[in-house]
Order: structure tokens, then sequence, then C-alpha cells
């Protein structure tokens, strides 16, 4: 008998959503798949490459910026805009990945991080184009007329689907051999190097990949909000999407979603539970989150199911083969 797979579970759950949730948790939700497409690009680069970026943030603001200058300005269509704001990422995510080819470790860490610091403030420097502290505003599109949905539930089926596209994407990568030159390579790039791995295209091809998951899960945060401006992306939103990351599972693709869920929901939370003390207790939910699961709540999950598994559904001991007695003449 096959067991019940997540992911099916969790297509039940997205599509229960819109008939269960108010319109703005619904709202929530769909942001909540933004950033889970900007973890999952990171989970893909510093899970499964072994490769840290401390930018996804301002790849994030990439996508968002090209959606919102190519809709309010150019005319086009939101929609249309989501493709090139996942190759603008990607593009910038290449130029990320140059120093990557030299640097490691904190040093890569630092100087991605710099590149965070730094998009703010290029978006204030080229006002012309992005509008500066002003920002950019614009429609966000409507369902078509065939489709009998609200505009909130046409932008969270747009988000579902666009995870789910990245979904079996990254799984398609990471089951086959480039998956596992990934692995080789984050495990020891001089074993995965002997092994005829080209670690520099496969280097700059992760950071590429990351990216325009990061781009893409920013142009929807545009059109979700119908604007943008710079103090959405500061360097803070990249430290956002790496504890989303950690707290989610660093080397599990549903952890992505898990990790998107918390950074989204819990501030709030806290902060509803007390105003004044809302940073005190989310700090301590991350910290109390990490001592109980290290691995993320993926690892956590996975642990629960399992047990649950064992105690409703024991494994059988097989049975001791009996060998023929010899008989006697």
């Amino acid at each position: 008998m096959k067991t019940f797979s997540p992911w099916l579970a969790l297509l039940l759950l997205a599509a229960v959503a819109p008939a269960v949730l108010p319109k703005f948790l619904l709202l929530q939700l769909s942001m909540a798949l933004c950033f889970a497409l900007a973890i999952l690009g990171l989970n893909l680069l510093l899970g499964f490459a072994g490769q840290v970026c401390l930018a996804q943030g301002a790849l994030f603001a990439v996508g968002a910026y090209t959606t919102a200058i190519l809709s309010a300005q150019a005319g086009w269509h939101p929609l249309a805009t989501l493709l090139p704001a996942a190759g603008a990422a990607a593009l910038a995510g290449l130029a990320i990945g140059l120093p990557a080819l030299r640097l490691g470790g904190l040093q890569l860490a630092i100087v991605t991080f710099g590149v965070a610091v730094l998009v703010p403030q290029l978006i204030l420097k080229f006002d012309r184009l992005t509008q500066g502290v002003t920002g950019i505003s614009f429609d966000a599109p409507v369902p078509p007329r065939w489709l009998p949905a609200t505009q909130d539930v046409w932008l969270y089926g747009i988000c579902v689907a666009a995870v789910a596209l990245c979904m079996g994407l990254a799984m398609r990568v990471l089951r086959g051999d480039t998956g596992r030159s990934l692995r080789a390579m984050r495990d020891n790039e001089l074993i995965a190097c002997s092994m005829g791995v080209h670690l520099v295209r496969l280097r700059l091809s992760a950071f590429a990949l990351s990216s325009a998951f990061a781009g893409l899960g920013g142009g929807l945060y545009a059109i979700l909000n119908g604007y943008v401006s710079p103090q959405s992306f500061l360097a803070a939103k990249s430290i956002e999407i790496l504890i989303g990351a950690i707290v989610g599972g660093i080397a599990s693709l549903p952890g992505a979603l898990l990790g998107a869920l918390f950074v989204v929901f819990v501030p709030e939370w806290t902060a509803d539970l007390s105003p004044a003390l809302g940073g005190l207790i989310y700090g301590a939910c991350l910290i109390g989150m990490m001592l109980v699961a290290r691995d993320g709540l993926a690892g956590l999950a996975a642990r629960g199911f399992a047990r649950w598994r064992k105690s409703f559904f024991p494994t059988r001991p097989l049975a001791a083969a009996t060998l023929p007695q010899e008989t006697t003449p």
C-alpha cells in the first residue's frame, strides 16, 4: 500500500485555504509564498551547493523593481513581467557569483552581505528610473472574465502555481546528475573536481537558479502590494530570508514553505501578544526553535511523522528462516 504523499497534502491545504481563510490571512499566505521562493533558492544554494549568499534580499528587490518598472513605466501586463524579473535576478546572481569563484566561507558571506547593503542605496541613486524614496505604484492584475474568483484568490492561485512550478524544477534538478554534482561540490570540492565536475560552471549555475527563484518571488511580492520602495528591501530582508531558510531546514525543499510561514506569521503574532516585547518574544522563539529542531522544522516534522508511523504501523520482524533438518539413514 502506497503512503500518503506530503506534497499531495500540501496541495489539498492550498486548495482549501481560499474557502476557509479571511481576506487578510489569504493575503499574508500569498506573501509567505513569495518569501518561500526566495528561501527555496537559498536552500538550493546554501543547503545543497554549499555556497554562502547573504544577498537574497537584494535579488528579491531586483525582481520586484523589474516588475514594477515594466508595469508602471513600460505598460507591460504585470504577469508578463515575472519572467523578465526572474531573468534580471539571474543575471544579477551571476555577477554576485563571480567572487565565489575565488572566495568562500566568511569572506563570501561578507561580500554578498555588502551587496545586500548596497542595493537599496543604488535604488535611491537611480531615482529617475526607480522614483527614489517615493517608490513605484501600479495596478494589480484582475482575474480573467471566465474565472469566477476574486482578485485576492486569483493572485493567491498565481503564487501557488509559481511555488509548485519552482518546487518541481528544484526536485528535478536535485534528483538528476546535477543534484549529485551539487552535493559533491558541497561536501568536497577536490573530490568533485576529480570526478569530472566542472566547478565554475556548476557554481555559477547554482547562483543563477537561486537568484531566479528570488527574482520571481520579488516580482510576485510587487504584484501583491502594487507598490515597491527602497524601505521594503533593506539589508535586514536578506537576514530575514536566511532565518527562514535555517528555521525551515536549510537542506530541505518543504522547509522553504515552513520557514516562510515562520518569518511572515510569527513576528506579527508576537507583536500582537505584546507590542513592547514583540522583538524579545520573537528572539526567544528563534532560540527555542534552534534548541528543539536543530535541523529545522522540516526535520522536526519528519521525525514526528516517523514516530507516528512507527507507533500506528509497526514493522513486523522478519521470520527466521527454518533450515531443513537432516534425516538420519
